[in-house]
């Protein structure tokens, strides 16, 4: 990585930047501000200069200019304040007289607007006023009207930072004092931006640290768990970032896991296939062939070997149906079609197809149910499913004599439907795994079922937003129940 690409660097940089413009603001306000004061100042304290010197001596006599008391009061006031420049202005400005090399004074009249406001003493101070050896420039004065006979002939104007001025402020650019000041606010910003790189440093540390570990994460082809030293609860927006990213790198490890696990899942679903596709095949292949090999075989073989491949036909049909209704359920294009319908006529319609089945069996069927008109909202075709596979199940293992007991019980918000046998049970090891395709448990004979009529039922209840539960004891019995939403049926 480039070192200008790094967000410390960048930060630094900008850090810098902001630094240098700063201080070179600071210093360009300060010095305004502090000239803008000390001007304010010098014209505050010397407010009244002019008017004190117009007092002490007559400048107009007869409406004639007083030379000679003009030339003396300059030499008084320039001799206690060098800077100080005295001109006597008629009264629209015009400059009357003054104590000055007549060469230097290039502006022979003078801006009286500043000198009005400055009398009225409406605006804040410092006022600027025409500089007549100055062209163009404005500097703070003192003014005073010259009155005779209680009208105002003329005004005194005093200039408080003259020419000399200029020359004293470049003399003073090599000032000890100026350059201490200038140092003084030269090494503040470098100690500020040092101690900005510093805190810039502990800050971006953490950040750098969540670099490196993602950085490894890649190289590591995004596999494993990054562990990060981060702050439980988080404190800033770095800690929340840092937990992001391990549970990223912990959700990203379990996708990895899950489709190991699928693709695990797929391989041995698509060898209990074959498998099971593979047995009534070949029954089915054997049967014919020994038929067509052997054309002397007796009506009764022959029927016998007939049967015996059409029963591994029915076999066959039922399991490749199944598999694509499974393959549908799984496929997230299937919705159930909800509706409100009585549970108990859905219930006795099923009991009804089997009861023969059963009694041939000496397998006696049950209903047990407080309310009859209890109502439910579902799908009926896919619920009429769970029940005919539920059924199908306890019929294959209960014995002769045995009972199977459908039992219906609910509240206001939920309806448990539970089919119990008293068979031969499940061992307690082998319960997490009856919902998975084709998994037969120990006890089960091979040829009974295609091993798909449970995880067909888990599915279809897990779109009804619920869970199949099931209670087992070995020679006890086995329990399925489940629940479905409570619907109150129209009267």
């Amino acid at each position: 990585m480039k070192p200008l690409s790094r967000l410390y660097a960048k930060l630094a940089l900008a850090m810098l930047l902001l630094f240098v413009s700063l201080g070179a603001a600071l210093i360009l306000v300060v010095n305004d501000t502090s000239e803008m004061v000390a001007l304010e100042i010098t014209q505050r304290i010397n407010r009244d200069i002019a008017l004190h010197a117009a007092e002490d001596m007559p400048l107009i006599s007869n409406g004639t200019v007083n030379e000679t008391a003009l030339k003396e009061l300059a030499h008084h006031v320039m001799f206690i304040n060098p800077i100080v420049e005295v001109y006597l202005l008629g009264p629209r400005g015009k400059v009357l007289s003054h104590a000055l090399p007549y060469e230097s004074v290039l502006l022979q009249r003078v801006d009286m607007a500043p000198l009005q406001a400055f009398l009225a003493g409406e605006q804040a101070l410092p006022i600027f006023g025409d500089d007549p050896r100055s062209p163009g420039q404005r500097k703070v004065f003192s003014v005073s009207p010259i009155l005779e006979n209680g009208a105002t002939v003329a005004y005194l104007y005093t200039v408080l930072n003259g020419q000399e001025v200029q020359g004293l402020r470049e003399s003073l650019q090599d000032s000890y004092n100026l350059q201490v000041g200038t140092a003084n606010i030269i090494g503040s910003l470098l100690v500020a931006i040092a101690a900005g790189l510093l805190v810039f440093a502990v800050l971006t540390r953490r950040l750098q640290q969540l670099v490196a570990a993602v950085r490894t994460y890649r190289e590591g082809s995004f596999r494993g768990r990054i562990e990060l030293p981060t702050r439980q609860p988080a404190r800033d927006e770095v800690d929340e970032l840092g937990h992001a990213i391990v549970d990223m790198s912990e959700r990203i490890e379990n996708q990895f896991e899950a489709l190991q696990q699928v693709d695990n899942t797929r391989r041995e679903l698509m060898a209990n296939v074959s498998h099971d596709l593979r047995t009534p095949l070949s029954s089915m292949q054997g049967y014919l062939e020994t038929i067509m090999v052997k054309p002397d075989l007796s009506d009764e073989e022959r029927q016998n070997y007939l049967q015996t491949a059409y029963k591994h036909s029915l076999r066959l049909n039922q399991l490749v149906g199944e598999l694509f209704e499974l393959a549908k359920l799984e496929s997230s294009t299937v919705e159930p079609d909800w509706e409100q319908f009585p549970l108990m006529e859905l219930v006795h319609d099923l009991v009804q197809d089997y009861e023969l089945q059963a009694r041939e069996r000496g397998i006696s069927i049950a209903v047990k149910c407080e309310n009859v008109d209890i109502g439910v909202y579902a799908d009926i075709g896919l619920i009429h499913r769970v029940l005919e596979n539920l059924l199908e199940n306890a019929l294959r293992h209960v014995a002769k004599q045995g009972e199977i007991t459908l039992r219906v019980r609910g509240d206001e918000h939920k309806v448990w439907i539970e089919v119990a046998d008293n068979g031969d049970g499940i061992a307690s090891h082998e319960i997490p795994y009856i919902f998975d395709r084709f998994y037969r448990p120990a006890s089960e004979e091979p040829q009974t079922g295609t091993g798909l009529g449970l995880a067909i039922v888990k599915r279809i209840v897990e779109l009804h937003r619920s869970q199949v539960q099931v209670s087992s004891e070995l020679d006890k019995g086995t329990a399925f129940s489940f629940w479905l939403p409570y619907s109150r049926l129209p009267a």
